[in-house]
């Protein structure tokens, strides 16, 4: 291979893959070399982990990368409402990391909080299911599409918690059995924990033994309780 032909096959891959060229933390345009965020974004992240958290009602144990906020906060609006939904790898390996905390859990199988089909169309992706598969193939673990989302729920992100439990209720039903089964239930943010505890209830009315947390963040109340 020439060196003609090696910087053409460079730049055609940075034109397809635009790695170096956007932190997805910060947004910041300065030709990096890490993969997807900038140096200062990196230093973020790692003050930001948090591994094992208090856990949600109705879960047996919950984990989570890190805090909703700054670089991570970024990386996860970009794979959501930008569509790069190749970030799903660079994020499954910190939440395979945190997932970690959790061990033992004898968790058997992953599954991703289920977006609706009229969402799922307009998006062309679902975020949860893209970060369920990559944790699933690091653990060695089945991904299993147990949950659906049968109502059309407002975003989650625009209600106070009250609003949320109703916005949720009744919306997930189960579409395969997970009888028995130890579930790891993955999504990108966890900010009240109100997705979960209602996917959790449909998993267990649906038999499984145990439901467990896995997110990319999650939403950290502020220093002195306000």
């Amino acid at each position: 291979m020439t060196a003609r032909f090696r910087r053409l096959a460079a730049a055609l891959r940075d034109l397809v893959y635009p790695r170096r060229a956007v932190c997805m933390g910060c947004g910041t345009q300065i030709g990096f070399e890490e993969d997807w965020i900038c140096p200062e974004c990196r230093q973020e992240l790692a003050k930001s982990w948090v591994g094992a958290y208090p856990t949600p009602k109705g879960i047996e144990g919950a984990a989570y990368a890190y805090a909703y906020r700054g670089a991570a906060a970024g990386i996860v609006q970009h794979m959501k409402y930008s569509g790069i939904h190749r970030l799903a790898a660079f994020m499954g390996g910190d939440m395979a990391r945190a997932y970690r905390f959790l061990e033992p859990t004898g968790a058997d199988c992953v599954v991703p909080v289920p977006m609706h089909a009229k969402r799922l169309r307009q998006r062309g992706y679902n975020h949860a299911e893209r970060l369920a598969r990559d944790v699933a193939e690091r653990l060695g673990l089945p991904c299993v599409n147990a949950l659906e989302r049968v109502r059309n729920t407002v975003q989650q992100a625009r209600l106070d918690e009250h609003a949320r439990r109703r916005n949720l209720k009744d919306a997930f039903a189960l579409r395969e059995s997970v009888a028995g089964r130890r579930v790891l239930l993955v999504d990108d943010v966890c900010t009240t924990g109100t997705t979960a505890r209602t996917c959790a209830k449909a998993l267990k009315a649906g038999g499984a033994k145990s439901v467990y947390l896995l997110c990319y963040t999650v939403a950290l109340p502020k220093k002195g309780g306000k």
